[in-house]
């Protein structure tokens, strides 16, 4: 077990130092993570992801959470908690250690055109990690259905449905959680 926490530990840090554009960046990650290890299926990733699209908080996060809970939680809920809180840390910790660094010198060198350069190269990088997750996101799912691009038609509509709802002026007012709980819902009781 002191070999499994170490190795989320060590593969949360290098998620949070390289997965530079946000959360959808750590997808690629992860991905890795699962191929490496086998901690998650790749329905589960998809699962992840959607899950931690929908509540509060970054998706990384969220998404380190369940992997560190979900690896550790065999050994018992406590070690599952504990396990969700060493990968949540383990993902943070690096990028604040950057970000104080980068508070600092930036702050001196604000005007550095080497620097502007660095942060202006760190974009496109950014932009094709996650086009690269998402891509890799759609394949998955797309992967799972019965033939290669196999429609759901029931949730197709569904979703079509609960989006139009939203966007209707006079339920605009109506929290998007509640459409998200009404589609989850319905897709129960459809058995989606």
């Amino acid at each position: 077990m002191i070999k499994i926490i170490l190795l989320l530990i060590f593969e949360f840090m290098k998620t949070g130092l390289m997965a530079v554009g946000g959360g959808m960046a750590c997808i690629r990650f992860l991905q890795d993570m699962i191929a490496k290890y086998g901690w998650l299926t790749g329905e589960e990733l998809a699962n992840i992801i959607a899950v931690a699209e929908s509540t509060p908080g970054p998706i990384g996060v969220n998404a380190a959470t369940y992997v560190g809970y979900s690896v550790l939680s065999p050994y018992g809920a406590v070690w599952g908690v504990l396990g969700g809180i060493i990968s949540t840390l383990s993902l943070i910790s690096p990028q604040i250690v950057v970000i104080i660094f980068v508070a600092k010198g930036l702050e001196k060198y604000r005007r550095s055109k080497l620097v502007n350069d660095a942060f202006g190269a760190l974009r496109p990088a950014a932009a094709g990690l996650v086009a690269a997750a998402g891509w890799s996101v759609i394949r998955s799912s797309l992967s799972f259905s019965l033939a290669p691009f196999h429609v759901d038609v029931v949730s197709l509509v569904l979703y079509g449905a609960l989006v139009t709802l939203m966007l209707l002026p006079k339920l605009k007012k109506i929290h998007p959680v509640l459409f998200l709980a009404a589609g989850g819902l319905i897709g129960a009781v459809l058995g989606l």
